[in-house]
């Protein structure tokens, strides 16, 4: 691999399936690397190899962004727990970094990140109230006013782990009934499985919708019953300008949008605004190193 002759600004975006390594070149965001994470997934050695991919490529990077599928602490650089890496529990981002080199570094939840990108882009509104959610392994959330990401006490948006079943299912952040336990894509798939006894992943379930696929229609029809549940909750609390979606099962929208609307509409009386950002494969990585641009 041919190093870069200039220093960058590296964004990394670790999520519950895969961490993706990139850097800011111009106005476009080169992925370099992708790499298998899961729910036996361990920091040190993941960490170990984002930073070996980066030193290979580039000896002395400017900044580095983090965006983190968990609850992440950006003032003390600590991932604090993640119900879809659960060995990510009190890892100290900065301290592991300080092993590898001395480039400052920032980090965020994954979210957020995509959502600081989104904003930085253009493809989020400087001005209102909105809520933006990822559709993936879990449900990320982040709540934008006037521009700037809402952290509360650090943790805002944690929106996935709402309740939507007082007595649901058992999630692994420990509660019952999450959001993301009824519209992550493990649910989409067990949809899909009740009715064929077939498990296929997300994106060839929309595939088959695509092609009309009377089975595939049928689970993103239920997927969408959820989300519809979870967005009448979040438009009580908020009363949003409206809700941007990105993440792999976004790109479904178009199969899920009309059951999720008229659950919506079952429960609550607020506006429908909704938009699916494009393009969003990179957009976590490419957020994170805005945040460490930025900073």
């Amino acid at each position: 691999m041919e190093s870069i002759k200039q220093a960058r600004n590296w964004g990394i975006d670790i999520g519950g399936s895969y961490a993706k390594i990139g850097y800011l070149s111009d106005a476009s965001f080169v992925l370099t690397n992708k790499i298998q994470t899961g729910s036996d997934s361990l920091p040190d050695l993941i960490l170990k190899e984002i930073f070996s991919t980066i030193l290979a490529v580039d000896k002395h990077p400017k900044s580095i962004g983090f965006g983190i599928a968990g609850m992440v602490s950006k003032s003390t650089k600590m991932v604090l727990t993640s119900a879809n890496l659960p060995q990510w529990n009190k890892v100290n981002i900065q301290s592991i970094s300080n092993k590898y080199l001395h480039t400052p570094i920032e980090i965020d939840n994954d979210c957020n990140a995509f959502a600081i990108g989104s904003l930085h882009s253009g493809n989020i509104p400087p001005k209102g109230l909105w809520l933006f959610i990822t559709l993936g392994t879990g449900i990320g959330g982040t709540i934008i006013y006037n521009g700037e990401v809402v952290y509360g006490t650090d943790f805002a948006g944690e929106f996935g782990h709402t309740t939507v079943q007082a007595d649901g299912k058992l999630c692994k952040c420990g509660s019952y009934g999450c959001w993301e336990k009824y519209a992550g894509s493990k649910a989409l798939t067990n949809y899909y499985s009740k009715l064929t006894g077939i498990k296929i992943t997300p994106a060839e379930i929309a595939q088959k919708a695509d092609k009309q696929d009377i089975n595939a229609i049928h689970a993103l029809e239920e997927y969408g019953k959820w989300m519809g549940v979870g967005l009448a909750n979040l438009a009580n609390i908020f009363s949003p300008e409206g809700f941007f979606f990105g993440g792999g099962i976004a790109s479904a929208y178009v199969h899920f949008e009309k059951a999720a609307f008229q659950e919506y509409r079952n429960r609550c009386n607020h506006h429908w605004k909704t938009t699916v950002l494009a393009n969003t494969y990179t957009a976590g990585a490419y957020g994170a190193a805005v945040l460490a641009m930025k900073q």
